[in-house]
């Protein structure tokens, strides 16, 4: 099966890829600083009480409304409320906009967008503090990143209102306050097929890690970003690109990210630096991959969608080590080296069997069906 036809019924958070090959925006580095000017109302760093440290794993998924981190054990850590954005589309055509999850972990609190602009913190087990505002409205919106320390954030911010191109800007901020602002990065982008965008997704080093990901579509079916880019936070110059003629994945792991080859039936796996650090063995149905945070294993996914196999995942040990296969589930990404989440369960994986074997995997419903947001710690 070719990797074009594979990616559409590949496993997805919100919407959809289109069926054309998506051009990255090219960067126009700006990094105008300045110590105190913010792009939009922030709220003070005193305006709130400080949020609770949190401690442990968790997988975060969104489900009608509610955003969950549950634990490895499939138990209920927090549960939050959260309303939509204004937007959903791309133009009057009703292109769907395809929106980046808006939830961001810290290595010590886990934040989400709510609604159009205000950015909180969450408070287990059902509250939220405001931290701060991004830009927001009927025709524009915003994908967020927070840095591992909690003291930055940054901001990619989509102006759909033109009728055929969007204007993207990235800028980086003290995360309270506002402070330290900067626009490292301004582009334009078709509304069509070429036209793409980036996503926030995380941040190694102190650098960026962003997703380079369609910006509207027509097509409900599944999307994998085109490139991974990890850049510098001040000045947006990329130090590392991934990307290749296979099927990234979707979530960022500490480790790395991996591209599955249909033709090749195998997967490369990169670490942050863009370095290929290793081969693994595929097969024909697997299609969504993710690194386990130490990078000991890897875990491949079926898609969902019309035409694609039953759900299911195989995770494997590097190691050499263990393998397993569970049918009935795809997961979207490793909670800790032993659990993954599904959109409906955790996945345990017995990864430190002591042999190079099949081992028997389990799983464990949620009390919510949804879509994957994420885990907790969230540095890479």
């Amino acid at each position: 099966m070719e990797i074009r036809s594979r990616a559409l019924i590949a496993l997805c958070v919100f919407l959809a890829v289109t069926c054309g090959q998506q051009s990255p925006p090219t960067a126009r580095p700006s990094a105008v600083a300045s110590a105190g000017a913010t792009v939009s109302p922030s709220f003070s760093a005193g305006a709130s009480p400080s949020p609770v440290a949190l401690t442990g794993n968790f997988g975060l998924l969104l489900s009608a409304g509610t955003l969950y981190a549950f634990r490895p054990d499939a138990s209920v850590a927090a549960a939050v409320a959260l309303a939509n954005p204004s937007v959903q589309y791309c133009s009057s055509a009703h292109d769907g906009a395809l929106l980046a999850p808006p939830v961001s972990s810290s290595n010590a609190s886990i934040y989400f967008r709510d609604g159009d602009t205000k950015i909180r913190v969450v408070q287990p087990p059902s509250g939220a503090l405001d931290v701060t505002t991004v830009p927001g409205g009927p025709t524009t919106i915003s994908f967020f990143s927070v840095s591992p320390d909690d003291q930055r954030i940054a901001v990619l911010v989509e102006d759909l209102s033109p009728a055929t191109t969007a204007n993207l800007r990235l800028y980086v901020e003290d995360l309270r306050g506002g402070g330290h602002h900067a626009d490292v990065f301004t582009t334009s982008t078709p509304k069509g097929k070429g036209g793409s965008t980036l996503w926030p997704m995380g941040w190694h080093d102190g650098m960026l890690v962003l997703a380079v990901v369609p910006i509207c579509t027509f097509e409900p079916a599944g999307v994998t970003p085109a490139e991974w880019h990890v850049s510098d936070a001040a000045t947006a110059v990329r130090k590392a690109t991934i990307k290749g003629s296979c099927v990234l994945s979707y979530w960022p792991s500490p480790a790395g990210v991996a591209c599955v080859s249909a033709n090749g039936l195998q997967a490369r796996v990169y670490d942050w630096t863009g370095k290929l650090m290793t081969l693994a063995p595929a097969q024909p149905d697997d299609l969504q991959s993710g690194m386990s945070p130490s990078g000991r294993s890897i875990f491949y996914a079926t898609g969902l969608g019309i035409g694609a196999p039953p759900p299911a995942t195989r995770m494997v040990n590097l190691g050499p080590g263990p393998i397993a296969r569970l049918d009935g589930h795809s997961a979207c990404l490793w909670i800790d080296e032993d659990h993954l989440l599904a959109p409906d369960a955790i996945i345990s994986f017995p990864s430190d069997s002591p042999c190079q074997c099949t081992v028997t995997a389990s799983s464990t419903p949620l009390v919510a069906t949804g879509v994957c947001a994420g885990r907790f710690p969230g540095g890479l």
